[in-house]
């Protein structure tokens, strides 16, 4: 192999990857991976690395190589692990890995969840082929403890299913662990031995979780002292800061509750009218606790709501509605000056500047024309499609409102 001025450089590390992969191979065939593996370590010592992290090629190899091997007993506690949180069918494929499920049972007990499993893993790849037991407890929260231990008949599995299960009854984590050890030995799997992309699924599922829990308890800190915080801010004194961020807290997740909602009930680009109430009073809410925001989901949503809606006003060519549907956008974007989320416009105003020449503009000409008594010829737009000046003067109005300069043709209508 070779590598360039530092052998922790991902073409290093790949090619010390590929040594790793031929000693475990030389294992299989021979046994004596661990001499092989020390001797080769011990040689990379002598490698220096520029990096103070690594300063040798053995801590490279330990750090970089070592932990990046994936073993079956890994896909298989990865695995259980995950199927706390996923229905897996009988015969599931995971990367590329073939997982056919034997057996699998889960009891809970309050806090406390308790999953054994018989699983066959057969490598896409190497088409090695592994029966394990596992089972896997999770405490709460972030704690799992997982034990991995190869498949020995179907009597040894049961009875060892039937001993976790008893343990599990007693409701002492302790326990369960200690029999757990006694059956599988004292290797144990957590969270982080998942791969990264479901392990980052779990702990968004997990977050959630304990968010959900603190909107509740922010939400009713707030509900319970909405009256004191507004008597401090009718006597201009300082909110205490604990109270402060409860109203923050709680009037961010229902601002974000009512832009879900808006979103989902508009998604043909008309939107709710009362969702859209509804945060209008939620800003008016935000403004007289004097909160601020900075939800990027919420942002994100109301730009989403903010385009769909222009589309739909510029493509209906029956314009109906079209007045109430410009005032319904423009709320929207009074909200966003209300709540200072910072909305970008970019994509709306691209959206219109484009819509200015090719459609607006020969609206205004056909107006015109037809103001002075000219022969209708719309520069453009059909017969019939030809707007009435109130409709013509709100699709202008908006384009003020998107920072778009459209004086010229508002001049020229009056």
């Amino acid at each position: 192999g070779w590598f360039f001025d530092e052998i922790s450089r991902p073409e290093g590390t790949q090619i010390l990857r590929y040594a790793a992969r031929a000693i475990e191979l030389a294992d299989d065939v021979s046994g004596v991976q661990l001499e092989l593996e020390k001797e080769f370590i011990g040689r990379l010592a002598f490698a220096p690395s520029n990096v103070e992290l690594f300063k040798t090629g053995d801590e490279v190899y330990r750090q970089l190589v070592a932990t990046a091997k994936i073993s079956l007993e890994q896909v298989a506690a990865h695995y259980a692990i995950n199927s706390l949180f996923t229905t897996y069918t009988r015969e599931q494929r995971i990367y590329c890995y073939n997982a056919k499920q034997h057996d699998y049972q889960m009891r809970r007990m309050g806090n406390l969840s308790l999953a054994v499993g018989q699983l066959e893993l057969v490598s896409e790849i190497t088409l090695e082929c592994k029966n394990f037991v596992f089972a896997v407890l999770h405490l709460g929260g972030w704690d799992f403890h997982c034990c991995i231990r190869s498949f020995s008949g179907q009597i040894v599995y049961e009875k060892l299913k039937q001993k976790l299960f008893d343990a599990l009854q007693e409701a002492s984590i302790a326990n369960v662990i200690m029999t757990m050890s006694e059956l599988f030995g004292e290797r144990s799997f957590s969270l982080k031995d998942l791969f990264a992309e479901e392990r980052q699924r779990i702990m968004g599922l997990l977050s959630q979780k304990t968010l959900n829990r603190l909107d509740q308890l922010y939400s009713q800190v707030y509900r319970d002292n909405y009256s004191i915080m507004m008597a401090f801010h009718r006597d201009n004194l300082p909110v205490p800061q604990e109270l402060q961020v409860a109203a923050e807290v709680a009037l961010g997740h229902r601002l974000l509750t009512s832009a879900r909602g808006l979103e989902r009930e508009s998604s043909d680009g008309k939107l709710s009218v009362s969702y859209l109430a509804e945060l209008e009073a939620l800003a008016t809410e935000v403004d007289d606790q004097q909160c601020r925001f900075h939800n990027l989901e919420v942002k994100e949503a109301l730009e989403r709501l903010i385009v769909s809606s222009l589309r739909h006003i510029l493509h209906d060519r029956e314009h109906h509605n079209v007045e109430e549907d410009i005032y319904n956008l423009e709320r929207i974007i009074e909200v966003d000056d209300r709540l200072n989320l910072g909305l970008s416009l970019t994509n709306a105003q691209e959206i219109y500047f484009q819509s200015l020449e090719n459609y607006i503009v020969p609206l205004c000409l056909g107006y015109i024309q037809k103001r002075n008594n000219a022969e209708i010829q719309t520069n453009g737009v059909e017969e019939g499609e030809a707007w009435e000046l109130p409709q013509i003067n709100k699709l202008l109005q908006l384009g003020k409102k998107l920072a778009i300069d459209v004086d010229r043709w508002l001049n020229q209508l009056y």
